[in-house]
């Protein structure tokens, strides 16, 4: 019967005592691997409940939009917060989580993934056959918002204007869940940039 990892015996101690040889090594790396992938999920899984890490932070960073008009957030009000120095790809991430909360909860989607770019991709799967939905009660399953809960109501997420950051991001999402290469939507970008140039010609 083959043993998994034990946390009595290091890593590095383990590797030492396999054979010298691919398979041994390569037995020893693959059961690692597999606790560490189980211990990933259930540390994010821990960080992603209700009023963790990623949805307070979200929380914050959503009251901070509103503050700041809705649009971008004004980075006096993010300093005097304290959270000028979260990555900005981590605060696009932790707010767009809160936005996507109760989805993500309805779907069944906390503990099945490892990171936040892997959940935020499958929810951007998820909710891309209802893209093209544009009225009233679906209109909160076609993308994040960057609205309080009073202002969705009367404001279509569709009129509200989107930054050039916001569109990268949610582009390279849609591009990790339809398996689409960085590459290739640079390609497309300059394809449909040359399309208009020609017809504005």
């Amino acid at each position: 019967m083959q043993q998994q990892p034990s946390k009595k015996v290091p890593f590095h101690v383990q590797l030492a005592e396999a054979n010298n040889t691919v398979q041994a090594k390569g037995l020893v790396l693959s059961r690692w691997d597999k606790s560490l992938v189980k211990t990933d999920k259930s540390r994010f899984k821990a960080l992603t409940v209700k009023d963790g890490f990623w949805f307070s932070l979200g929380e914050i960073l959503d009251k901070i939009l509103q503050e700041s008009g809705g649009l971008r957030m004004d980075s006096a009000l993010l300093k005097d917060a304290n959270l000028h120095t979260v990555a900005k790809q981590r605060r696009q991430e932790a707010l767009k989580f809160f936005q996507n909360f109760d989805f993500i909860v309805e779907n069944d989607l906390l503990g099945k993934f490892a990171s936040m770019k892997a959940l935020l991709s499958e929810v951007a799967k998820l909710q891309k056959p209802k893209a093209g939905v544009t009225e009233g009660e679906d209109k909160s399953d076609s993308g994040p918002s960057t609205e309080g809960e009073t202002q969705s109501k009367t404001v279509p997420e569709a009129m509200l204007p989107k930054s050039a950051e916001d569109i990268a991001f949610e582009a390279m999402l849609q591009c990790d869940a339809n398996g689409i290469s960085f590459k290739d939507l640079l390609l497309a970008l300059q394809g449909q940039q040359s399309l208009l140039n020609s017809e504005a010609a």
